[in-house]
């Protein structure tokens, strides 16, 4: 239990008034009425007493004497609010808050400025979870002292626990502008305002604060996430621009408009400017990575790997190299090159779900299934909820025909998320490939259509799904969909060769044939299609 502290100057106050002998001269009828009131309100000298023994009783721990105390007084004494607030807190630590409750509320009734006792209820009120209740007395202790930044604080918070995070962000601000050496209240009013998805809003505070504390890179990483995200690049480059005249250049700085400006179409001035921030200082990993993106971005994997090497030869326990370098090897399909580069640091990095998710990644596509599994498994552990490997597993138990854990897995995206088309989509497939539950198949395969109906490989499942159930004019529909927006998938290809076939095209269904061999040129089943002698 929370002990609380009593007000010892009003005590004092107490004691210095109410034991005085001295009788001031009396000058007029005007004061002597004065002195008449004085003495009324001065407590009695038993109730005293009895209040200071009730102090030491509580003091020592023994509520229950400092209660019996404390009551003795307030029959002597009645109607003086400290007595009821010190019974209260004896009460409280006996642990019997309605009772302690009941007290402070009498000593609020007798004086509704009794800044005590309206922070021992707030404080009583949140201990027990009773946030709503605690709104009350927060609020009345914010009206009696408005410039008291811990009042504004704690109503903030309150406005957290019922999810308003505008209001919170409000009160924060409102906080900030009364302490504005304390830029962590700024801070937490922009955060509020990023989670509440007000993106104007946090993207002003947080261009203050990059102004208020210049050498702050959290302040301006936010900033410059949030430009990125609204796509007004040149706001963000303005104010670049602004703070290099008011602070001077600065490599961080630098790097960011350079990042700025390759947004903007600036592609020249961004690689000189990112080149220019790492030359300044070659020592710092975190320069590198926007000049690592822009080279990615142009599909330049030359220059990419170039910096990712450096990253990795100059900064080898930053895993964020590595991870890099893995990057360009995964996007030119070398996913043994990953295995190299990665599984040597691997338990040095064990922690790290990019580097466990990228080896599982590239193990599956080698259909090392036993090692994918082993890697996916250690980045579950790291997020186990992480979307991206739960559909890589489920398509690894689909590849080795477990499909019991392939089925759980798909049905355990699907309740986590009703929108995650690809969990639809891939589960439909899973079904019609082994020619199961085709009429559940394809009302999975509907609903990834419904979210996202222009998906080329949802689009050849739902008429795979078809061309199963004997739909064939329904199916072709569906897959030369799919062709139109991506005639480069030797799978789909195939798909739609054999739908011509039903329909006796057998010329039209060869041509397809061959176009899928030309990107798949050692799968068996296409050559004996298209050479059947």
């Amino acid at each position: 239990m929370k002990i609380f502290k009593l007000n010892f100057i009003l005590l004092f106050l107490l004691i210095f008034f109410g034991c005085g002998t001295t009788v001031p001269k009396i000058s007029n009828l005007q004061d002597k009425v004065k002195l008449e009131s004085a003495v009324e309100k001065a407590p009695n000298p038993e109730g005293l007493r009895h209040f200071m023994d009730g102090q030491m009783m509580m003091n020592q721990g023994d509520f229950s004497m400092a209660i019996l105390e404390f009551q003795q007084s307030l029959e002597l004494d009645p109607g003086v609010g400290a007595i009821h607030t010190s019974i209260a807190e004896s009460f409280w630590n006996l642990g019997k808050p309605d009772m302690a409750e009941k007290h402070l509320n009498i000593a609020i009734g007798l004086d509704p400025s009794d800044e005590q006792a309206l922070q021992m209820l707030a404080d009583q009120y949140i201990l027990q979870k009773k946030y709503e209740a605690a709104q009350q007395p927060f609020t009345q202790l914010n009206k009696l002292k408005p410039d008291d930044v811990k009042y504004i604080i704690a109503l903030a918070e309150l406005e957290k626990v019922k999810r308003n995070f505008s209001g919170a962000g409000k009160l924060y601000l409102e906080a900030f502008e009364l302490e504005p050496s304390r830029l962590d209240l700024l801070e937490t009013s922009g955060r509020l305002a990023h989670q509440n998805k007000d993106y104007i809003q946090a993207q002003s505070v947080f261009k203050r604060l990059t102004f208020l504390d210049p050498d702050q890179p959290k302040y301006m990483g936010m900033y410059i996430d949030l430009i990125m995200n609204s796509k007004n690049y040149q706001e963000g480059i303005d104010v670049l621009k602004s703070m290099n005249v008011e602070y001077g250049e600065s490599p961080d700085r630098m790097a960011q408009m350079g990042l700025l400006m390759y947004r903007a179409g600036q592609k020249e001035e961004a690689l000189s400017l990112l080149e220019t921030a790492i030359e300044a200082t070659p020592k710092n990993p975190n320069y590198y990575f926007p000049l690592f993106d822009l080279y990615m971005d142009e599909n330049n994997h030359e220059n990419a790997s170039k910096v990712a090497d450096k990253l990795v030869s100059n900064f080898p326990e930053d895993w964020r190299g590595y991870y890099s370098r893995s990057l360009v090897y995964l996007e030119d399909k070398k996913p043994e090159h990953v295995i190299s580069i990665l599984e040597p640091v691997s338990d040095t990095f064990n922690k790290i779900y990019s580097i466990q998710y990228l080896l599982g990644l590239s193990h599956n596509q080698l259909k090392q299934f036993d090692d994918a599994r082993r890697y996916f498994s250690r980045a579950l552990t790291i997020r186990p909820d992480s979307p991206n490997v739960l559909h890589s597993m489920a398509i690894l138990y689909d590849e080795v025909k477990e499909w019991e854990k392939s089925d759980e897995i798909y049905l355990r995206l699907i309740n986590t998320d009703s929108t995650d088309a690809q969990a639809f989509n891939n589960y439909a497939y899973s079904l019609v490939e082994r020619n199961h539950e085709l009429k559940r198949a394809l009302t999975l395969a509907k609903k990834a259509i419904t979210l996202e109906p222009e998906n080329a490989s949802y689009l050849d499942t739902i008429g795979w799904i078809y061309f199963k159930l004997d739909n064939h004019g329904k199916a072709r529909e569906y897959i030369e969909s799919s062709i139109k927006i991506n005639g480069e998938n030797a799978i789909v290809l195939e798909h739609l060769g054999d739908v011509l076939m039903k329909f006796q095209k057998t010329e039209d269904a060869l041509d397809f044939y061959k176009r899928a061999l030309s990107l798949d040129k050692d799968n068996t089943r296409l050559i004996n299609k298209v050479s059947p002698e």
